[in-house]
């Protein structure tokens, strides 16, 4: 037993980069330029999907629900990997991480018809308005309690509806994901009518790939992919990627 069990771990290791062995996770609506796809069908695009390619070998990355990509990793139901992650009290109980690869914006988007002037001088300004996010997104950055931000929306579609339908006064996400999306054409984002504004008083949050703590071999897809990450920073190659993307 104890010799398989050697065997399934020197495999693993090994062998990291065979498609049945590595899955990755992310959200399936979209979070450019971290991970999107341009159309139904086509292979899943992006920062943290290209940095996956370079350190295993033809791994499986799909785009899921992301609180279903976050359950799946986390009950090892077909993925083993949940890509773009922020790291937070409730989410260190259950994954590991991996080293940090990229840092994201905290930024809020409004309407310029309903607010002429940037509504937030600080962020405990949020309190006075009606905040929405992505179901399943971690707004840990915004401060507030998660039961007072509207988070139903599955899609950043229906975000976005809510916010125009007047339901939100501020979505809050990430600069370049916003960004990101009005770049790529992905959203029906017109920029004279939306702004987008980083958060007072918040600082970037770097970004990591997870991994259950209930995974047999969840110590070893975490040191592979620390290594493959130094590797990348070593030879400028992780650079190269990250800038692809800006």
């Amino acid at each position: 037993m104890r010799y398989l069990l050697f065997f399934a771990m020197f495999f693993f290791l090994h062998h990291a980069g065979a498609a049945e062995r590595v899955r990755a996770c992310g959200g399936d609506s979209n979070w450019p330029p971290m991970s999107y796809i341009k159309s139904a069908g086509t292979p899943v695009e992006g920062l943290s999907a290209d940095i996956l390619r370079n350190i295993f070998t033809d791994p499986k990355i799909e785009l899921r629900p992301w609180a279903r990509c976050l359950f799946e990793v986390q009950a090892r139901e077909g993925f083993d990997i949940v890509m773009s992650v922020f790291r937070n009290p409730e989410r260190e109980k259950v994954y590991l991480f991996s080293r940090s690869y990229h840092s994201l914006t905290p930024s809020y988007l409004y309407s310029a018809k309903k607010f002429p002037q940037p509504p937030l001088q600080m962020l405990s300004d949020l309190e006075k308005y009606k905040i929405c996010s992505l179901h399943g997104s971690s707004t840990f950055y915004t401060r507030l309690p998660p039961s007072v931000i509207e988070s139903g929306a599955t899609s950043y579609t229906s975000l976005m509806r809510k916010i125009e339908r007047g339901h939100c006064d501020i979505v809050v996400d990430m600069q370049e994901v916003l960004w990101g999306f009005a770049r790529l054409s992905l959203l029906p984002l017109d920029m004279s009518t939306y702004k987008i504004q980083s958060l007072p008083q918040t600082e970037k949050y770097p970004l990591h790939f997870g991994v259950s703590k209930e995974h047999p071999q969840a110590a070893q897809i975490i040191e592979q992919l620390d290594k493959g990450l130094m590797e990348l920073q070593k030879n400028g190659k992780l650079n190269s990627i990250i800038n692809k993307y800006q």
